[in-house]
């Protein structure tokens, strides 16, 4: 809810008295995909910064003035000495502009699938563009799109969608600025646990609204809350959650304070698990692996040792060599070592029988290395186990950032043959990424948090989702640059096929691969992360594998 229109307004309204009067001093980037603004006026110096990237976009600001002196450069150059005249948020949309006093503007775009920042000229045109300059410079700024919000109760029904999974998606099509926590507040406020939206009553309706609108009215006094445990945040509401009463919540004075907080925690917890999750991973691959491999030495190591046997059978034939015929491939002979009976014995017919007792001679000692070997390795392969087991249980004992990065540091030396070390920044694409051209690009999730991240919170409505089916694999994301954007055959199959090589089908000469909009994706409740359940799925025949 952190780039929701209610908060960015309530920032906007918070940030007038200090912002509006202060001297443009600089704008950068210093973190991937955030662009920062910094102002001055006499008494205080102040960054704003926006992050453009799904799936955490965020418009924040922290007092004070830093930048790194290396390799930042310098954007929005025409901007840089102007004076803001005004802090604003269009009506009903997510686009916050600082108004210049020659008439420009430095425009925050917060939502959809290519947010971004400009520098707008006071004619409307782009002046400059934070990403996709080159395509977007000379172009028209996004003109405000005012959001629907029904007033009346006969506006709600208009807006209401019989055809949404669950009754809060629709109260979310009906109430289009409220977002998932607060169209479940609408449902928890109202009284309505129907699940399925054609199953609500007109009265269910009727208090849906009539919440709706309580909850409009208390968004214009905002009392900002984090919920969550731990170090890492969960939600940011504007209002208590009473659907979440029983939640720990921290309560701010503020929504610039609360804002800055979720932002600088968010971000952290979205390094932790960037650090945390390969180890997490590789660990437990690692401990399986290494038990699995256990398990089949002893199983080999427990049965009859094959070289006792070969060793006898080295003996009966010295001990009855006048028994064995000239030229014979196998001999049957009393077991002298037992109660006599037959043992049949393969022979080379072109060896004597002391040659074919030497040959088992050998065999039974190149055995008895290769059980030794294997003794030995079992230790080495319990030892293994044993390692990453040590290591994967002091790594779970850790739920910070600090915490994490000590891990990695101190116990590098341990970690190296489970692990390669990857310190991938913060600011980096979370997820596997390939682009298919003209906007279009494939996500694909690298472990079960990552799908649910992917599928819930960072893919759009009309996103292609793809998994391979009847089979464990990767959430994989076809995105679209925009909801009327056709990808069409060709990359619909690339998509497939990327979706099956991350998948246990990916050594299958042809796997199907069900597709379908992300819409029709739901998490059941209760589910682990990365279930799913799937509506109005087609199938696609793939050969697995990735694109050249």
């Amino acid at each position: 809810m952190v780039n929701n229109y209610y908060t960015l307004r309530a920032l906007v309204r918070e940030w007038q008295p200090d912002l509006e009067g202060t001297t443009v001093r600089d704008v950068y980037s210093q973190a991937k995909n955030e662009l920062t603004v910094a102002l001055s006026d006499a008494e205080q110096d102040w960054m704003v910064r926006g992050s453009v990237q799904r799936p955490f976009l965020y418009l924040s600001r922290r007092p004070g003035y830093h930048k790194a002196r290396r390799n930042v450069a310098t954007l929005f150059e025409d901007a840089i000495g102007q004076t803001v005249a005004r802090v604003a948020i269009a009506e009903r949309d997510r686009l916050v502009s600082l108004v210049l006093d020659d008439g420009a503007r430095i425009l925050w775009q917060l939502f959809g699938a290519r947010a971004n920042a400009f520098h707008v000229a006071p004619d409307g045109t782009i002046v400059a563009a934070f990403q996709r300059h080159d395509e977007l410079v000379g172009t028209d700024a996004p003109e405000p799109y005012p959001a629907p919000m029904p007033d009346t109760v006969e506006a709600f029904e208009e807006r209401w969608k019989n055809s949404r999974n669950k009754t809060r998606q629709a109260v979310q099509s009906a109430v289009s600025l409220f977002g998932g926590d607060l169209a479940r507040e609408t449902l928890h406020r109202a009284g309505v646990a129907t699940d399925a939206p054609e199953d609500c009553t007109d009265a269910e309706r009727r208090a849906l609204f009539d919440a709706s609108l309580k909850i409009r009215g208390a968004l214009d006094v905002p009392k900002p809350a984090i919920y969550g445990t731990g170090p890492f945040p969960d939600v940011f509401s504007l209002l208590p959650l009473r659907h979440r009463a029983d939640a720990p919540a921290e309560q701010f004075e503020t929504v610039d304070a609360a804002v800055t907080d979720f932002v600088r925690r968010t971000l952290a917890g979205q390094h932790f698990h960037r650090l945390y999750d390969p180890l997490e991973e590789a660990l437990e691959s690692a401990v399986k692996h290494a038990r699995r491999s256990a398990e089949r030495m002893m199983e080999e190591l427990q049965s009859e040792s094959r070289a006792g046997r070969y060793e006898r059978w080295g003996h009966l034939l010295m001990a009855q060599q006048d028994r064995v015929p000239d030229g014979a491939d196998e001999v049957e002979l009393p077991d002298l070592f037992e109660d006599g009976t037959p043992v049949t014995i393969s022979l080379d017919p072109a060896k004597s029988p002391v040659e074919n007792a030497e040959h088992y001679y050998d065999r039974a000692r190149g055995t008895r290395r290769s059980r030794e070997e294997a003794e030995a390795r079992l230790n080495d392969t319990i030892d293994r186990a044993d390692r990453a087991e040590a290591l994967l249980e002091d790594l779970r004992a850790i739920d910070t950032l600090d915490g994490i990065k000590q891990f990695r540091s101190e116990r590098e030396a341990e970690l190296a043959p489970f692990v390669g070390r990857d310190d991938a920044a913060v600011n980096d694409f979370p997820f596997r990424r390939f682009a298919l051209g003209e906007g279009f690009e494939v996500w694909v999730g690298k472990n079960a948090r990552q799908n649910h991240d992917l599928t819930f919170h960072a893919s759009q409505p009309y996103d292609l989702w793809l998994h391979a089916r009847g089979v464990p694999g990767a959430h994989t994301v076809l995105h679209r640059p925009n909801r009327d954007a056709e990808p069409g055959p060709r990359r619909r199959h690339v998509a497939a096929a990327i979706a099956a090589h991350y998948s246990k089908s990916k050594g299958s000469a042809v796997a199907p691969v069900m597709i379908t909009e992300r819409k029709y994706v739901t998490s059941p409740t209760g589910a682990d992360p990365g279930v799913v359940r799937v509506d109005r799925e087609d199938v696609l025949m793939v050969e697995p594998g990735l694109p050249e």
